[in-house]
């Protein structure tokens, strides 16, 4: 079976994959694996960490969906942590807290311990487009340098954000040294042969049709099935099963990206030397960095409706410009996009449906991080280690009982409302 995936920059520099094969007969294990992105591979390695048997099917190939083609920023926390510990209050805020770098340090330990090459490289700058938006970077700085002061934490004004990043359009920045970008193609076939060694079996081009629910599940898909004790559903964006319990809690929205071609090591010392991710304070942002080899990598929505336009790079080029004006006249190589779960109720979907089909979907945005930590989460929770699953688990979700094409109208207005607040 060939490679698959979209074309992108990440899938042309990514090692290549060795296609595993499509289930074609009847297997038993400890746990199903439904998904092979950042919350499959994830779950995967740490119940095959545990001991535990297990079983992932990917309907296409693994990393084929967000978590091989995002921008690869690896940010702290995840949108709806103030929700979730406005839920819990004083009774569990430690914990919450302790949410906030748990993604980072798993995966930074993984890359260690299964020796896995995905250019990790430090420092995240987040930088505001306005006077409000620096106000509230600010904020932003004096409390996570009371909480956690050994992060690396440097408050950047406009001066000094011009020296840093060679572009004067922002009004200030915030310095995260313990953030960062990598290649999220590269870490997910990391991922992927983590598992592998420790014994997971996975099946690429294996859409699951059907799910039989009880005692134990039976998983159908391509000619085959997997009986399992236990089922984690970590499809996200795509996930298209038990639609009548987990439909209407989340939906796709588009994020698209760009790659130039390589610039002189001038250019880029000029430009951005210290290799930063950067990204904007908007809701709806932009956000870009270097690549390991040498090329812009600029990100964004490019509308409001998800639909991939006839040209990302037309939409995508005079942002950047903007950003960096003597950039005129560069080469675009790859131009891609893909859709990544929003929740509505901003904080991701955690639960179980019965006693053993277990889910976690809608990082909005923030898949690299809370992917990989999520699905740690539910490999906990099926071991019974139960703590950090309930702390999502138990927040109540917002559903809209509505058709997927009006789901996808909502998540659109959502995105104009604040594509228009961004510009106060």
């Amino acid at each position: 079976m060939q490679n698959t995936y979209p074309a992108s920059w990440y899938a042309a520099s990514a090692p290549l994959h060795e296609a595993e094969p499509t289930l074609d007969a009847h297997v038993e294990t400890d746990v199903c694996v439904i998904g092979g992105g950042f919350t499959g591979l994830s779950a995967a390695l740490t119940l095959a960490e545990a001991g535990r048997t297990v079983t992932l099917l990917e309907a296409r190939q693994v990393g084929w969906g967000a978590s091989g083609r995002n921008g690869g920023q690896l940010i702290r926390g995840f949108v709806g942590q103030e929700r979730l510990a406005k839920y819990w209050g004083s009774s569990r805020a430690r914990d919450v807290r302790a949410l906030t770098w748990a993604g980072h340090d798993l995966i930074r330990r993984r890359l260690d311990e299964y020796a896995i090459d995905c250019d990790l490289t430090p420092g995240w700058l987040e930088v505001a487009p306005t006077p409000r938006q620096l106000a509230g970077l600010y904020h932003s700085y004096n409390e996570m340098e009371s909480d956690c002061p050994d992060r690396g934490w440097h408050f950047l004004g406009a001066a000094e954000l011009a020296d840093t990043i060679g572009s004067d359009v922002y009004q200030g920045g915030l310095l995260s040294m313990s953030d960062g970008h990598l290649h999220p193609l590269k870490l997910c076939l990391g991922l992927h042969k983590a598992c592998k060694n420790l014994g997971v079996q996975v099946f690429e081009h294996s859409p699951v049709h059907k799910i039989d629910e009880g005692a134990e599940v039976r998983v159908h898909a391509g000619t085959g099935s997997v009986r399992a004790k236990h089922v984690v559903m970590a499809a996200n964006a795509h996930h298209s099963l038990l639609r009548r319990k987990l439909g209407g809690y989340a939906f796709p929205a588009g994020s698209f990206l760009i790659a130039t071609e390589p610039l002189s090591g001038e250019v880029l010392d000029r430009l951005n030397p210290h290799r930063y991710a950067i990204c904007d304070t908007k809701k709806v942002c932009d956000y870009f960095r270097m690549s390991a080899d040498g090329r812009v990598l600029f990100g964004g929505r490019v509308n409001f409706s998800g639909r991939k336009p006839k040209s990302v790079k037309d939409k995508l080029i005079p942002r950047l410009l903007k950003v960096w004006p003597e950039l005129e006249g560069i080469k675009v190589t790859h131009e891609w996009g893909g859709k990544l779960g929003v929740s509505l109720g901003e904080v991701p979907l955690v639960g179980r449906i019965g006693e053993n089909i277990w889910y976690s979907f809608g990082y909005t945005g923030h898949g690299v991080n809370m992917g990989n930590l999520m699905g740690q989460i539910l490999g906990e929770a099926i071991t019974g280690h139960m703590g950090r699953f309930e702390l999502f688990a138990a927040v109540p979700k917002w559903r809209l009982p509505i058709g997927a094409w009006l789901g996808r109208q909502a998540v659109s207005s959502a995105i104009l409302y604040y594509w228009l607040k961004d510009r106060l």
